[in-house]
């Protein structure tokens, strides 16, 4: 038996109750997500950590075949120390327009975040650089994530479940950087 639920547009979470048989797996899990509600979203596996691990490799092709996309979540189990350094993902280069960046734990881009390009993270958002795109943080709902950049032009900023959104000619940078975070539930900015 499977289970699906969205924690946070565009993030599902799938936990398997019943594994015994991986193609029976596959076809109900099929069911659940047809239709364009899921298309394009990305899912996590909240159980993964009791699937064998083969299991895991063939889930993740399966759903890039029904067009969603995997973030794979930081285990606080037992390989904790190992997964320890992909926690942080650094870009070392601009996102130009149309370009995405993607990671189930922190990420630092070294330069700007463009318009139209996007950085969704399952922590915290650090851009040394300007953020004119979009970037989301805290993807499985976790409102304490922040987006820090050098120059806040943001189209979008989500941090859990909450969204901002610019208009173009509605934000200009005041020259320092600036942390984006969700105080009393909203989404507010302040000087770092």
């Amino acid at each position: 038996m499977v289970e699906i639920r969205g924690i946070t547009l565009p993030v599902i979470a799938i936990r398997i109750k019943d594994s015994k048989d991986l193609e029976t797996l596959k076809e109900e899990i099929r069911g659940k997500v047809r239709g364009k509600l899921f298309q394009g979203s990305y899912f996590i596996i909240e159980n993964a950590e009791d699937l064998p691990q083969d299991w895991i490799r063939e889930l993740e092709d399966f759903f890039k075949e029904l067009n969603l996309e995997s973030i794979k979540r930081i285990s606080t189990g037992g390989r904790k120390e190992a997964e320890k350094k992909d926690r942080l993902l650094i870009v070392d280069r601009p996102l130009r327009s149309g370009q995405k960046v993607e990671h189930g734990g922190d990420v630092l881009v070294l330069g700007d975040v463009n318009k139209d390009a996007q950085v969704v993270a399952v922590g915290n958002i650090i851009i040394m650089g300007a953020l004119r795109g979009i970037a989301i943080a805290g993807a499985l709902g976790d409102e304490n994530a922040v987006v820090v950049a050098l120059k806040m032009e943001p189209q979008q900023i989500r941090i859990g479940k909450k969204i901002a959104i610019s208009e173009d000619s509605e934000r200009v940078s005041p020259g320092y950087p600036e942390v984006a975070r969700v105080e009393d539930g909203m989404i507010v900015l302040e000087k770092v």
